[in-house]
C-alpha cells in the first residue's frame, strides 16, 4: 500500500514544481536589496529581470549591468547560466519567496555576506 501513495504523489509534486516554475515568468523589478538584513544604498528599481517560457532571462543590475542567458527552476532554488560570455559558470540562487507578484531571492555576495533581493511583478501574471 504505501508503494501506490508515493505514486500517487509524485505527480502531484511535479504539478507544483511546474506551477511554481511557472510563476516565474514575466518581469520583475527590485524594491528592495539588503546585505546581512541592512539595505544597500542604490536603486533596487535598477534592477530587473525577465523570464521567458523557452527558459531564457534578462537581467539587469546597477551600474549599466547586463545579462541574458537560460534559466530553469527546481525545487526552490533558480539556476542562471549567462550565455553573453561563455566563460561563466551556473549561478544558483535561492526562492525565499515566490507568489503572483513577489519574487525575493536570496545570495551570497562577493563579500561572502548574505543578500536578499525583493522584486515585484511589473508584467501582467501568468495565466494559471
Amino acid at each position: 500500500m504505501p508503494k501506490y501513495c508515493l505514486l500517487l504523489l509524485l505527480p502531484l509534486l511535479l504539478l507544483h514544481c511546474k506551477r511554481e516554475e511557472n510563476l516565474l515568468l514575466g518581469e520583475w523589478q527590485g524594491t528592495l536589496v539588503t546585505e546581512e538584513g541592512d539595505s544597500l544604498r542604490l536603486d533596487p528599481r535598477e534592477i530587473t529581470f525577465r523570464f521567458t517560457p523557452d527558459n531564457r532571462y534578462a537581467f539587469t543590475s546597477t551600474l549599466r549591468y547586463r545579462e541574458a542567458g537560460t534559466w530553469r527552476y527546481d525545487s526552490g532554488y533558480l539556476f542562471a547560466q549567462d550565455t553573453t560570455q561563455p566563460s561563466n559558470s551556473e549561478r544558483v540562487v535561492a526562492v525565499e519567496t515566490l507568489t503572483l507578484d513577489s519574487l525575493v531571492l536570496r545570495m551570497q555576495a562577493d563579500s561572502a555576506a548574505q543578500r536578499m533581493v525583493y522584486l515585484l511583478r511589473t508584467s501582467p501574471r501568468p495565466p494559471e
